[in-house]
Order: C-alpha cells, then sequence, then structure tokens
C-alpha cells in the first residue's frame, strides 16, 4: 500500500467516524480529503456514494442528488445502486418535486425489494401519495410494511397505523378506520402518539356527530402532547361541535379565535359559513 492510498483509508475513515456522530460539516472536509487521496474510479465512486448522505441529513438535497450523478460517472457498474436511487427519492422529496422523487424510489425498489431498509424506502411512497390526497395509492404502501415495521420498528408501526386509520376515513371506511386507531391506543404507546389515534377519533366522531365526544377528544389531545402538530384542526373541529351543539356563544368565541391565531387558517372558509348559518 502506498502512502497516498494510506491518506485515503485515514481519511474516509475519519469521515465515517464524524458521519456516526452526525457531525456532517467535519464528514464531509474527510471525504473530500479522501477524494483528494483517491486513484482510481472506484475509490471516487464510494465517496461521492457515502458525500450523497451526508448533503442529504444537511438538508442540502441538489448537492445530495448530484453526488449520487457523480458516482455513476465514476462507476457504471457501481454495486449499490439501489441506494444511489434511495438517497435522491429521497432528496428530490426534500425538494418537493414527487414526480421524480416517485422515479427514482421505484428505480431503488427495483434494483432491490428483498433488503429490510427498502420498506423505508415504501414508507416514503406511501407518505408522499397520502400527502398528495391519492389515498387508493397510499393504502397498499402502508399495508404491505404494517406487519415488518410492528415486529421491528414499535415508532415506524404507529406511524403506519396513523397512516392507515386515515387512509380509510378518508376512503369511508370508518369501521376500519377505527380499528387502525384503536390499535395505537391499546398499546403502551407515547403520549404523543395516543394523541394522535384520538385525533384520528376526533374526526370519526364528528362525522357520527357525537359532538360532545369531539369535544372531549380534542381537550385530551391538547393535554397529552401540548405541542400537537395541528392545533388548527383541533380548534376548527371544536369549534364546530359547540356551534352544532347549539352553544353559538362559544363557537363566536372559537371562531374569534382562531381567525387570530391562523388569519390565512385553511378552516376559515368553514367557519365563515357556519357563521352565516348563525345569523
Amino acid at each position: 500500500m502506498n502512502s497516498s492510498e494510506e491518506k485515503f483509508l485515514t481519511y474516509i475513515e475519519a469521515a465515517r467516524k464524524h458521519f456516526e456522530k452526525k457531525e456532517y460539516k467535519n464528514a464531509r472536509m474527510m471525504y473530500f480529503q479522501a477524494l483528494n487521496h483517491s486513484n482510481d474510479r472506484n475509490s471516487k465512486a464510494i465517496v461521492w456514494a457515502e458525500v450523497s448522505w451526508v448533503y442529504f441529513y444537511e438538508k442540502d438535497y441538489q448537492k445530495a442528488i448530484e453526488s449520487a450523478e457523480n458516482v455513476l460517472l465514476q462507476d457504471k457498474n457501481y454495486k449499490a445502486q439501489d441506494d444511489l436511487y434511495r438517497v435522491q427519492g429521497y432528496a428530490y422529496l426534500g425538494l418537493g418535486n414527487y414526480p421524480l422523487a416517485e422515479r427514482f424510489l421505484q428505480l431503488s425498489l427495483e434494483k432491490n425489494s428483498s433488503d429490510e431498509k427498502q420498506n423505508f424506502v415504501i414508507y416514503e411512497l406511501g407518505k408522499m401519495h397520502f400527502n398528495q390526497g391519492s389515498y387508493d395509492l397510499a393504502y397498499p404502501h402502508f399495508s404491505k410494511i404494517l406487519d415488518f415495521f410492528r415486529k421491528t420498528n414499535h415508532d415506524y408501526g404507529w406511524s403506519v397505523l396513523f397512516y392507515l386509520g386515515f387512509i380509510t376515513y378518508y376512503l369511508q371506511n370508518f369501521t376500519k378506520s377505527r380499528e387502525y386507531f384503536g390499535i395505537i391506543l391499546s398499546e403502551d404507546a407515547p403520549l404523543t402518539r395516543i394523541a394522535s389515534a384520538k385525533f384520528g377519533f376526533a374526526f370519526l366522531e364528528f362525522q357520527a356527530k357525537n359532538y360532545l365526544n369531539v369535544i372531549t377528544l380534542c381537550e385530551e389531545i391538547l393535554v397529552d402532547d401540548e405541542n400537537f402538530f395541528d392545533k388548527e384542526s383541533v380548534g376548527f373541529l371544536t369549534a364546530a361541535s359547540y356551534y352544532y351543539l347549539g352553544r353559538k356563544d362559544i363557537f363566536n368565541a372559537y371562531c374569534s379565535q382562531m381567525k387570530e391565531s391562523y388569519p390565512d387558517g385553511r378552516y376559515n372558509s368553514d367557519l365563515d359559513k357556519l357563521k352565516n348559518l348563525n345569523g
């Protein structure tokens, strides 16, 4: 082994240690030092592949994509192509480019559908379809990985149940939706997950016109998780429930509070319609 090869190994090992510690800036510096001492295309490809993940975790998604592209420019037969397509798919998700994200995540699955890590690719595809409102496309992705995550990663398992609960709700299979949210409530889940399941039940109870139950659930959600991710929806469900219970005074107070907290809110038109009905 010559001096340059020794330096290459020293720098790439240092880079990997920094990466494991999430010291991404230091990792990136060491990777580029390794690149300066790489004498063949295979070594350069390895460095660019690992740098792509550094950029991804730094949220520099465009550079993550470019780094992954550099890998195949150096070594068109690079073995872990599923990993390259995966990081590009994730990066395109970060950029909000859903068509390209789907393309590269699907390419990753085509290259490798058997490795357990590819379940995370399927998860991201399901989440992407969910966020786009394509619930019929999201459902099979989450269904496919439910058993895997229930056995291997509780937090992802609860997340999959949450998505399935809302997917079946939007597809109007309310019985199945209750089952998914009910599983979360039946287990020793963190309060944040309990709150998310109660959030699902709040929508189900609202749909069933059980408005007192909705109000109770919404109160419990904010007790379980004071930083709940969608307080706006919780506020709307509460306000609308008071309206339908005939407590227009409380509804009006909630309505004013919602308009103040969310001046460009998603529910402003719905609140206005109820207010106009109120006269």
